[in-house]
């Protein structure tokens, strides 16, 4: 269990628009993923909301278990946290999520797990609007730049990714400030590579072994917990934080190809998930690479 330590009332705002936000949709969370109805070529599934893709995709599972057929144009090097694989991109699918109807390019193929989950939605849908996901409600709303500035009442440092415009933020682990990729398609709490394990004295022999799942391989990781950690204004305790078992290696920065090892002079290290995020309503505007972080009353 996570306990949640609040350092500033102050800090939590409470963010209301009128005309210029989408109404609430439920959002499932499911096994760690946030995910969202969606109809693909007008077969219903379900469309998970990944910050740490740079590109949207579609599962291939989905594709084979309902016998579709689509246009592909060219290909996609996905590269994951445990490998990299080249795969079609395709083209002119016809979508619907939160009811907006459209016909969608450049949708890469993917493993996203079950025939069930159509669509992985990344920095193209993330970057069109500000999202809100408030997770304790399970629930997902959009708003216009207009109906609230982010960058005005961000609590935690964040920044647009220059290579792939994926949000970045610093947290605060033994003392130490690092910088992590906010990632809602990582299931777990924190993912850090080895060397930084090392580092930060967290590499012990009584570190569970577990197993995570990229978008192309499977690795064995290492799980411990951490005492405490720093996430803006709040402290939170006994997060789970996982780096490769020995031989093993991960990619750290981002999932996909084109990208450098610094944003404007910051080394990112690892990435930020579900299990470090699920106390929080977080209002991302990713284009601009501004977050909010609060604790939302109960509904």
């Amino acid at each position: 269990m996570m306990k949640l330590v609040l350092l500033s009332l102050s800090a939590l705002l409470s963010f209301t628009a009128g005309a210029g936000a989408t109404a609430w949709l439920s959002l499932n969370i499911e096994n760690g993923h946030a995910k969202v109805p969606a109809k693909v070529a007008g077969i219903e599934g379900m469309a998970i909301l990944d910050t740490g893709a740079h590109i949207n995709a579609i599962n291939q599972r989905f594709i084979n278990h309902n016998n579709l057929e689509f246009a592909h144009r060219g290909h996609v090097d996905i590269e994951g946290m445990h490998g990299q694989q080249r795969q079609k991109l395709y083209a002119n699918i016809e979508t619907e999520v939160f009811g907006i109807q459209s016909s969608m390019n450049g949708l890469a193929a993917a493993t996203l797990g079950h025939h069930t989950n159509a669509l992985l939605l990344g920095a193209g849908f993330f970057s069109q609007s500000v999202v809100q996901l408030d997770y304790p409600n399970q629930r997902v709303r959009m708003l216009t730049r207009d109906a609230v500035n982010v960058g005005k009442h961000e609590n935690i440092k964040t920044y647009a990714h220059l290579g792939t415009g994926m949000p970045i933020v610093e947290v605060e682990i033994a003392g130490k400030p690092i910088w992590l990729l906010l990632d809602t398609g990582y299931t777990g709490g924190i993912l850090i590579s080895r060397r930084l394990a090392e580092g930060l004295d967290l590499v012990t022999p009584d570190a569970k072994h577990v197993t995570s799942a990229g978008v192309n391989e499977f690795a064995v990781m290492r799980e411990t917990q951490l005492a405490e950690m720093r996430l803006g204004p709040f402290t939170l305790a006994n997060v789970a934080i996982a780096y490769p078992d020995e031989g093993h290696r991960i990619k750290t920065l981002t999932q996909y190809q084109h990208t450098s090892s610094k944003i404007r002079g910051r080394k990112v290290r690892g990435v930020i998930g579900y299990d470090a995020l699920k106390h929080f309503l977080l209002t991302l505007d990713y284009a601009k690479g501004d977050l909010h972080l609060s604790v939302p009353e109960k509904v």
